[in-house]
């Protein structure tokens, strides 16, 4: 079970809050890994959360789950895009398709946890498939468009599908 929210960005923590005490029965505390990764102190519900300009994106799931969002802005990624592979940088002709490579790396790397730092050099994402250290992922990660913006949900799962966006 994983569900997936659309929401303004503000009031965001409030809005994460009410929806993990709707599901959790007993008092909750939010705390963090050493990496800064938000998790519930002793429940095995997981969540997720990204935020681009006024947009928010959760993801609540039973799973581990990591999800990130990016408003398409028009910004310059060259920088970026020169640590892609060349197999990378051909399937990005847009910024929209840019943006496809990026969150589903961002997801992957806060479904596990980790941090940009460590992991980034390690994913590629040719063909819709996400590959770590050579490897394709053992999860289920899915990438999708909105009206003005990209975002992907990764979950420790290999046969997660894509849940409807709620709005709130």
């Amino acid at each position: 079970m994983t569900e997936l929210y659309l929401t303004e960005n503000s009031s965001v923590y409030e809005k994460i809050e009410k929806l993990l005490k709707a599901r959790i029965a007993e008092p909750f505390e939010i705390l963090r890994t050493k990496n800064g990764k938000p998790y519930i102190g002793g429940d095995p519900l997981f969540f997720s959360l990204s935020h681009s300009g006024n947009v928010a994106l959760i993801a609540i799931s039973d799973k581990p789950v990591g999800v990130d969002l990016e408003i398409i802005s028009n910004k310059s990624r060259k920088v970026i895009l020169n640590s892609f592979s060349n197999e990378e940088r051909a399937e990005i002709e847009s910024e929209r398709d840019f943006l496809k490579h990026w969150v589903v790396r961002e997801a992957y790397i806060k479904m596990l946890g980790s941090t940009l730092a460590a992991k980034l050099k390690s994913l590629k994402f040719t063909d819709g498939v996400l590959y770590d250290g050579g490897q394709q992922v053992d999860c289920s990660c899915l990438c999708a468009d909105g009206e003005n913006f990209v975002y992907s949900l990764c979950v420790q799962s290999n046969n997660e599908k894509l849940p409807e966006i709620t709005n709130l």
